[in-house]
């Protein structure tokens, strides 16, 4: 089955292979493609960014996360060095035509209460990242983030988006409690969903469940997604799973 031009899959399936070899294996079932720019499918390698572009394939940009990259940090210089991190793979996301790229917030652990300085520091980094969608002209969009506390961004309105969009990452919604909160008023511009399932707040490991093996609702996040006009990648960690996925769709008639 070939996915709908609105519904795409993830470069990470295969992150043990070249980023060539994975769009090989990716091109006979979708045309948009989430590169993950990590490891061997990083966006700054010139190599990818030719092969991406002979790709003939629509793309997104995961930008690169970890407890290393913190744009919420109070450490000013910190905080900088990631907003410069990003704009190096968001000008690279630029030359390849990506239709759009994903940033993290900030990710707490252990989980805490909210932390107004983070909040205050996370509203500079999407002002920096404004200016630089504004510059670069790649739309930029932010990800709710996996269980209350353990982030400044896991409910709508947690942070002000403001030009950015909002990638609604429905198996960190579900397991934060506040899927159907997005659904229904999102506030903020909804432009990417990342769609897996889970358990909800039982499943805090973030399993990245095939449809139909857990709480989420595939067809209600499509009809808001759609709605919006919004891509759709399956973010699953492993081959067997997105296939899953993609047979739910198609038994449901969603595909």
């Amino acid at each position: 089955m070939t996915l709908p031009s609105d519904i795409g899959l993830p470069s990470q399936l295969y992150p043990e292979l070249t980023l060539a070899a994975a769009f090989d294996l990716l091109a006979p079932r979708t045309g948009l493609v989430e590169i993950d720019s990590f490891g061997l499918h990083t966006v700054l390698s010139p190599r990818n960014r030719r092969d991406a572009l002979a790709s003939g394939l629509r793309l997104t940009v995961h930008g690169p996360y970890g407890f290393d990259i913190v744009p919420g940090s109070g450490d000013e210089a910190l905080r900088r060095q990631t907003v410069a991190l990003h704009r190096r793979h968001i000008e690279a996301a630029a030359e390849m035509g990506a239709l759009l790229y994903v940033a993290h917030p900030d990710y707490v652990s252990p989980p805490g209460p909210r932390d107004q300085a983070a909040v205050a520091a996370l509203q500079r980094t999407i002002a920096d990242l404004e200016e630089i969608q504004r510059e670069v002209r790649v739309r930029i969009a932010m990800e709710n983030m996996p269980g209350v506390g353990a982030s400044q961004f896991t409910a709508p309105g947690g942070l002000d988006l403001g030009e950015l969009g909002l990638v609604l990452d429905c198996g960190h919604a579900a397991i934060s409690g506040t899927l159907d909160a997005f659904l229904a008023h999102p506030q903020a511009r909804l432009a990417h969903v990342h769609l897996h399932s889970n358990l909800g707040p039982a499943d805090a490991g973030d399993p990245h469940r095939p449809l139909g093996e857990g709480v989420v609702d595939a067809a209600a996040v499509l009809g808001v997604a759609r709605a919006a006009g919004a891509t759709v990648i399956l973010e699953h960690l492993d081959e067997p799973s997105a296939l899953a996925s993609i047979a739910y769709l198609e038994a449901q008639g969603l595909a």
